[in-house]
């Protein structure tokens, strides 16, 4: 609110704005968001249809009305490394997919790329694409009558009991069991 305290174009006080010692310790409310947006469109009074929609483009901001635009992650990666490490892991699940290749794809070193992928992702590149293999291998158990070796192979884990190791400390459930209730419940 210091910003607002002070008229910008006469460099004046506005008349009756809190200023930011006297809202120390308080909590900040609706309604001195109320009193900033009025003091502003008072002092915006020459082209007052302007000021107005400038003040409603400000308060739909605050509010998160409207706001479409994603702020960038810090330290993580740009939105077309990303897309493009989506698709990647999404079609080579079957594949060895190792941080020093996925980090060679985007340009950024081994160690740089799993710091910049777990801020993108919230998660490590090994734990994203163990938990996409194993969305891949519940797709196929539900959409198949493949035995779930098969099944493992396809989805890139090394054999079936790795699949059913991984598969019962995610979902709580052997794959068997899980695909039998979810078949009858389809």
């Amino acid at each position: 609110m210091s910003f607002l305290a002070v008229d910008t174009v006469s460099a004046t006080p506005v008349a009756g704005l809190r200023v930011p010692h006297d809202l120390a310790g308080e909590p900040r409310t609706f309604e001195d968001l109320r009193e900033v947006l009025a003091a502003l469109e008072r002092s915006l009074e020459p082209d007052a249809q302007a000021a107005r929609a400038l003040v409603a483009r400000a308060s739909a901001i605050v509010v998160g009305v409207g706001a479409q635009a994603v702020a960038p992650i810090q330290g993580g990666l740009a939105p077309w490394q990303a897309r493009k490490l989506r698709k990647h892991i999404d079609e080579n699940l079957d594949a060895s997919l190792t941080t020093a290749v996925l980090g060679e794809m985007v340009a950024l070193s081994a160690s740089y790329f799993g710091r910049a992928f777990k801020a993108t992702f919230g998660e490590t590149p090994h734990a994203y694409i163990t938990r996409r293999r194993l969305e891949a291998a519940k797709n196929l158990m539900l959409a198949t009558r493949d035995p779930l070796s098969q099944i493992a192979y396809q989805c890139g884990f090394a054999d079936q009991s790795h699949l059913c190791r991984l598969f019962r400390r995610s979902a709580g459930v052997a794959p068997q069991a899980w695909r039998r209730a979810n078949r009858l419940a389809a």
